[in-house]
């Protein structure tokens, strides 16, 4: 449902209408009514306007803002660096673009509105890419700095490139523009045969060795696992809890943590990260509920127009319970909600514990950030509302 208007925020909460993020789309795919909130307490640096604390990012109150929030989180935060982020984006684009002319043959393949002749048709997928890239980033990964804020969202960039065509064609898997790029990183192509656009990659590597090569191996294994797509029998599922155990990885779960480490400049060891199990296991849950809740019409609709993949917990409810879509998506919404109440007494017990390292503690709040960043990017993404939810 659609709201009626959207405010900026008040000055007084903080962000500078210069460091806003315009918001181009509002949408939800079901109206749900939620009184109840946590208590700002434990969460209060969701809305700390406290500028050396969180010096990139600023805080956002959707309610506040007139955004569908179905959530009991208070809040969000946006990175300010979304600038730099979209410029990094299209730069990225663009070297794609130059590199595909001069050798199509050699290279992986771009989604179908990118191939198109018609200017108009590859201009608004152009906009969808760059802007779902940067939206993503500067709402799951705030504290980013605006280096890092923009290797992510080139990330998120090279994500989407290859959803779309695997999503289009699953046995493309493995011949996209990002396996492409890839694959002078995961060893597939000799050094001589290197990807001419492969200064993404080291430049990654360049700012922060280790965690970049997390982000990298994160992006790489989500990309491995996409080539199982067309082999993944439609009964599979016979449950929502072994939906999600395979949506976990599905959802791009190693991805979405590096991306985070690489964020708030976490490094943490196996035990250090080891604390983190259950909270993770959560977090992973609501990620990939959120995730398709918001994006089930656009993938229901892609199914049904050119015989998609359709992997979606709405689609594994609707069939497990055997009703209707619209309370499908009720039940979806039911288990995010619920999933948030574990993850903030989960979150709270850890915090209070005083037994997290600086690096553990800026970690912690960084999933945190990360999972109410993706209801906020959800909500005004228009990916998944597409021209209906355009304001």
């Amino acid at each position: 449902m659609m709201s009626p208007s959207i405010q900026m925020p008040s000055l007084a909460n903080g962000p500078k209408t210069n460091l806003f993020m315009p918001i181009s789309h509002v949408y939800d795919p079901i109206h749900t009514s939620n009184d109840s909130a946590f208590d700002s307490g434990i969460f209060a640096f969701l809305e700390a306007t406290n500028g050396d604390d969180y010096p990139n990012s600023i805080p956002l109150s959707p309610l506040v803002m007139g955004i569908p929030w179905p959530s009991k989180f208070p809040g969000c935060r946006q990175c300010k660096h979304w600038e730099t982020a979209e410029r990094m984006t299209k730069e990225l684009l663009y070297a794609i673009y130059q590199n595909y002319k001069q050798a199509p043959q050699d290279d992986g393949k771009l989604p179908i509105d990118l191939q198109k002749t018609s200017t108009d048709k590859r201009s608004l997928k152009e906009k969808e890419l760059v802007a779902t890239a940067v939206k993503s980033t500067a709402y799951m990964f705030p504290e980013a700095s605006p280096v890092r804020a923009g290797m992510i969202a080139q990330s998120m960039l090279l994500i989407f490139l290859h959803d779309d065509v695997v999503e289009e064609s699953p046995v493309d898997a493995g011949f996209t523009i990002t396996d492409a790029i890839m694959a002078p990183w995961i060893g597939t192509q000799d050094e001589s045969a290197q990807h001419p656009l492969q200064g993404f990659l080291k430049a990654v590597i360049d700012e922060e060795p280790i965690l970049g090569k997390n982000l990298l191996d994160g992006a790489f294994a989500w990309i491995k696992h996409t080539k199982g797509y067309q082999s993944i029998p439609p009964s599979v599922f016979d449950s929502l809890r072994n939906y999600l155990d395979y949506r976990a990885v599905d959802i791009g779960r190693e991805l979405l943590l590096a991306q985070a480490a690489f964020a708030c400049n976490a490094h943490l060891s196996e035990p250090e990260m080891k604390v983190f199990d259950k909270l993770i296991g959560l977090y992973s849950d609501h990620i990939s509920l959120t995730n398709d809740l918001y994006s089930f019409d656009k993938e229901y609709s892609d199914h049904c127009r050119t015989g998609a993949v359709l992997i979606n917990a709405v689609d594994v409810v609707r069939k497990i319970h055997r009703v209707s879509e619209s309370i499908a998506k009720q039940l979806v919404r039911e288990s995010i909600l619920e999933m948030e109440t574990e993850f903030s007494e989960e979150f709270k017990r850890l915090k209070l514990s005083r037994e997290l390292s600086e690096g553990q503690q800026r970690f912690v709040e960084a999933l945190a950030l990360c999972l109410v960043g993706h209801i906020f990017y959800s909500a005004t993404s228009g990916r998944y509302g597409g021209a209906s939810a355009a304001r």
